[in-house]
């Protein structure tokens, strides 16, 4: 192998481990995630039969968003991969509807963001009305921007058009602009069950209320690390698909972590005390016969750990 040769040969296996291989990656932590979201949905409807109708339709949704965005993603992986496997030159081409899938992750993100939204506002007893004003306008930057992005990347069928100065400022603005949405939303749930932890000393209570905290936390954990790696993989190694690992993943990621805040809701009921209340309508349920009851005093703050379940995982 003469001395051009080789210099040929690494320069194509390095390309191939730039992109064949972030493609690989990123389309198996897809299809990966999305597996877990069906596992997830059918879990929800197998055990959840009572639960408003806006409830299901917002699982399906999510649901088939996911799938399309899954299916997209593929399909663009198997262009760049499979059919174009070797043509380099064909990595810098848009491959619809594959770009399109930022915008299914956009409408993903947003949805799931205004479902922890709601929770609050519920949580708070509709006191924080004006987190929603404030993240009305958050959203729908963040949908016009996926909007923008893509249109404009598929009019100039060049996908490191992407790096230029206006799509790359927008792309960095939305990714921005989610990662504070979810440490917002985060940290807002913590300190409202904060504030009722302090406020109860029943220790039945107290454990509900800890475990509230703790799934406040978990809730959005996962999407802000990968909008943080998605953020950081995209501004610094510019020109390159590294940040295709994160961004492909981070909408089925959303949805799992919506379905998994649903899905909790069986384990905190086991949790509950005598007095109960529904966790999916809201309403009082009269308290149930049972050996070892809990001293009237207690009734009061046994309610609130319990509705406090109901806001959150509802």
């Amino acid at each position: 192998m003469n001395a051009v040769s080789k210099a040929g040969f690494l320069v194509s296996r390095s390309l191939a481990s730039e992109t064949y291989g972030v493609f690989y990656m990123a389309s198996l932590m897809c299809v990966a995630f999305w597996a877990i979201l069906c596992l997830q949905t059918f879990w929800y409807f197998a055990s959840y039969e009572s639960d408003r109708k806006s409830l299901k339709f917002l699982v399906v949704f999510l649901w088939v968003i996911s799938t399309v965005q899954t299916y997209v993603n593929v399909y663009g992986v198997w262009a760049y991969t499979i059919n174009h496997f070797g043509n380099y030159s064909f990595l810098a081409q848009i491959v619809l509807p594959y770009d399109v899938q930022f915008i299914f992750a956009a409408i993903s993100t947003v949805t799931v963001q205004a479902f922890f939204v709601f929770r609050i506002c519920r949580l708070s007893g509709n006191k924080l009305w004006m987190v929603a004003i404030v993240w009305a306008p958050l959203a729908t930057f963040q949908i016009v921007a996926a909007f923008v992005i893509v249109v404009k990347s598929c009019l100039s069928n060049d996908i490191l058009y992407l790096w230029a100065p206006v799509p790359k400022n927008l792309a960095i603005a939305y990714l921005s602009v989610s990662l504070f949405v979810d440490i917002a939303i985060a940290i807002s749930m913590f300190e409202l069950l904060r504030r009722h932890k302090e406020k109860t000393k029943v220790r039945s209570t107290l454990k509900i209320i800890q475990r509230l905290m703790l799934l406040a936390v978990l809730n959005m954990i996962w999407t802000t690390l990968f909008a943080i790696c998605d953020m950081i993989t995209f501004i610094s190694r510019q020109g390159e698909d590294f940040y295709i690992l994160f961004d492909m993943s981070i909408g089925p990621l959303y949805c799992i972590t919506l379905l998994a805040n649903l899905n909790m809701r069986a384990s905190l009921r086991e949790r509950q005390s005598a007095v109960d209340i529904d966790l999916t309508t809201f309403d009082a349920v009269e308290p149930q016969p049972f050996p070892l009851r809990l001293e009237n005093h207690t009734k009061g703050s046994s309610q609130s750990g319990s509705r406090l379940s109901s806001e959150l995982a509802a």
